[in-house]
């Protein structure tokens, strides 16, 4: 097993786990049993057979193409040496793994352009919007090459929304605190967190992805410190700024 992430899959405000390893192990998912233990769908939700062959680092769950449910993007490569595993798929191309609403994924390597640049020993990632267009991009590590840009064209219209956030009794970057997003009759969780991935750390805003939603009916925003703040009728495609107790 290497790296591990565990934000809210399947949108029912329960944290789950998505945990990587190397090929033959499958990447493992679990679902929460919103008792407080949790249970494995790796076979099930079709990532066994998608992951058999891969060796994962660093996986990143997040909203990669903006339909309002979060994806699984992993960093790809073996920890066998190239000159001691000779035939071994030592160097892989990273994939994302698209979330479904049916609760199956589906593997993307070539359709999202990871195969363009070759393929590396990739270890850590981390996922923020770089280029401010309302897509997560990723950047990538590898052994012995340089560091990997991944700005995300997703061809789609679906509306977005990232909420920036400003503790006062809370920390100051609000690290801890639980966000639900309703828009669409869908609704969302998601947390402040900068933890992510194998030795990584990822910007902040906190992102959503909306889908063809118009328009947020209510923004629910629970701070560490016990305070709550609700925000209704919030403009989409946008970074909503909100300090605590304001």
């Amino acid at each position: 097993m290497r790296g591990w992430h565990c934000p809210n899959i399947n949108n029912d405000g329960y944290p789950d786990i998505a945990v990587v390893a190397l090929d033959t192990e499958t990447f493992p998912v679990y679902l929460s049993d919103k008792k407080g233990g949790f249970l494995e769908i790796t076979a099930r939700s079709g990532m066994s057979l998608l992951s058999n062959s891969m060796s994962g680092y660093s996986p990143n769950i997040a909203d990669f193409d903006n339909d309002g449910w979060k994806d699984i993007f992993v960093s790809r490569g073996d920890v066998q040496s190239l000159n001691l595993a000779p035939g071994r798929a030592i160097e892989q191309w990273n994939t994302v793994f698209r979330n479904q609403p049916d609760g199956k994924w589906t593997a993307l390597t070539e359709e999202a352009g990871f195969n363009t640049q070759g393929k590396g020993r990739h270890r850590g990632s981390a996922f923020g919007d770089l280029n401010h267009d309302g897509k997560l991009d990723l950047v990538v590590t590898a052994l012995s090459g340089p560091a990997e840009i991944w700005l995300n064209d997703s061809p789609n219209s679906n509306h977005w929304l990232e909420i920036s956030l400003q503790g006062t009794k809370s920390n100051r970057d609000g690290i801890g605190t639980s966000i639900r997003v309703t828009a669409g009759g869908e609704t969302q969780y998601n947390h402040m967190t900068t933890a992510t991935g194998y030795a990584s750390s990822s910007a902040g805003p906190v992102h959503f992805g909306l889908g063809q939603a118009k328009v947020v009916d209510e923004v629910e925003v629970r701070w560490p410190s016990g305070i709550v703040q609700r925000l209704r009728n919030i403009q989409v495609d946008r970074v909503l700024h909100i300090v605590e107790g304001e």
